[in-house]
């Protein structure tokens, strides 16, 4: 229904109609309409299509800030741990309903905002599991073979670490979106 939206709804979801303000459940309007006359059904639909690219975007931007953050923390460890994680608990000391309402209060009320906040009160999660992750895999044998080769720390960290991190953010992430 989401990714459909307008090709499914039976009405407009704008056209008001004041003679039909408020009408119950029925046929015609199955969801009824509102003050304005306008179908709820139809207005809940086309919403969908907007509330499905807010989340699914806010994921993955979530996903890519927290992932990196929480790898970096974890695989250098020293003040880059330090940074992520005060960041994340900085973040956490707030209400995050509250937080999230502060940031789109300060930025403007527009969907690119929205899903900012919404990346932004969900980043210690994902710092945190990228984060215990990198910091399990920097001294597993083939993290410490590959140093042996003489492979460069960042060259590790993207052939080594990242590869064997992305499918435990993947499942993250899916977990998050609900699925």
């Amino acid at each position: 229904a989401a990714l459909l939206g307008p090709a499914l709804v039976p009405y407009d979801p704008l056209a008001s109609n004041t003679d039909a303000a408020l009408s119950p459940p029925s046929v015609r309007h199955w969801f009824g309409t509102d003050q304005l006359g306008r179908d709820v059904f139809s207005r809940v639909i086309v919403a969908t299509q907007l509330d499905f690219f807010i989340a699914v975007t806010s994921v993955a931007l979530v996903f890519v800030m927290g992932g990196l953050a929480g790898v970096a923390a974890g695989f250098f460890g020293g003040w880059t741990d330090r940074i992520v994680g005060r960041t994340a608990d900085t973040i956490m000391a707030f209400p995050l309903f509250v937080l999230a309402m502060g940031i789109v209060a300060a930025l403007g009320n527009t969907v690119q905002n929205i899903i900012l906040a919404t990346a932004i009160v969900n980043f210690p999660l994902y710092a945190r599991v990228a984060r215990a992750e990198a910091n399990v895999r920097r001294e597993v044998g083939f993290v410490l073979a590959a140093r042996l080769s003489g492979n460069g720390e960042l060259r590790i960290l993207l052939t080594q670490i990242l590869p064997n991190i992305m499918p435990i953010m993947i499942v993250q992430m899916s977990l998050t979106m609900g699925y």
